[in-house]
């Protein structure tokens, strides 16, 4: 069996309540969806990467657990989930190196997710505002959301075009379906446009960004702005 990866490395986590803690990226190819801002673009392609055997893939995880401590695998792409029967058996074969498995996605393939949980110790969900993907997934997210094991959090990207209704959906819905977990508000990373040829997508302006912080807080105990790591300390 194989699967398309793009890459596999060690560094430190640069995003949500892991922040600092260094892991093993294992990064897939493809996703379904096509963010306006998304920072790894070359991973969207259904043929972007190359394949991977498990053995490649499990003897690659063993050198960068011999050569440095990690706490955790983090699964990321692209979409793991695009590839989840490969994704199941290597999140399992990992577990021999006494890491955890943690999951970064996008949260639109329930059905996927539910079939691998089993293998995961907490999962990262990428919550998006339909100003960001050109429609709105809460629907899917609500099924994504009530099959989260304890340690998971949700991020949220938002970018000057994030609007007020659009964040209140997504407040009522975490509330709802999520209360307990930690929600991160990210202003982005600037970034050209990947849905408009020209444009920059510039971040959220502060004073939003602290109302968008204290809606959420009346639902949601335990909430954060924090940005995006890896551009401020320049590492992969």
């Amino acid at each position: 069996m194989n699967a398309n990866i793009v890459e596999v490395f060690s560094s430190l986590q640069g995003e949500g309540t892991r922040l600092g803690e260094r892991q093993i990226f294992v990064r897939f190819g493809a996703c379904n969806l096509r963010c306006d801002y998304c920072d790894e673009p070359e991973t969207i392609p259904a043929g972007s990467g190359e394949p991977w055997s498990l053995e490649r893939l499990d003897a690659e995880i063993e050198r960068h657990s011999k050569e440095r401590p990690h706490r955790a695998i983090s699964w990321t792409g692209g979409e793991p989930l695009l590839q989840a029967e490969f994704l199941a058996e290597a999140a399992a074969a990992a577990r021999r190196f006494g890491l955890e498995n943690v999951l970064e996605t996008n949260a639109l393939l329930p059905a996927k997710f539910e079939a691998v949980r089993a293998y995961f110790d907490a999962v990262a969900v990428d919550v998006k505002l339909p100003s960001a993907i050109g429609f709105s997934a809460f629907a899917r997210h609500a099924e994504f959301l009530a099959l989260l094991p304890p340690g998971s959090y949700v991020k949220i990207v938002l970018t000057a075009d994030s609007k007020r209704a659009e964040w209140s959906e997504a407040v009522a819905l975490l509330a709802e379906r999520a209360p307990g977990l930690p929600l991160f508000l990210q202003p982005v990373t600037p970034a050209d446009s990947l849905r408009e040829k020209g444009k920059k997508v510039a971040p959220i302006p502060p004073k939003r960004a602290m109302e968008f912080y204290f809606e959420a807080k009346e639902k949601i105990v335990d909430v954060r702005i924090v940005p995006q790591w890896h551009p401020i300390w320049g590492i992969a």
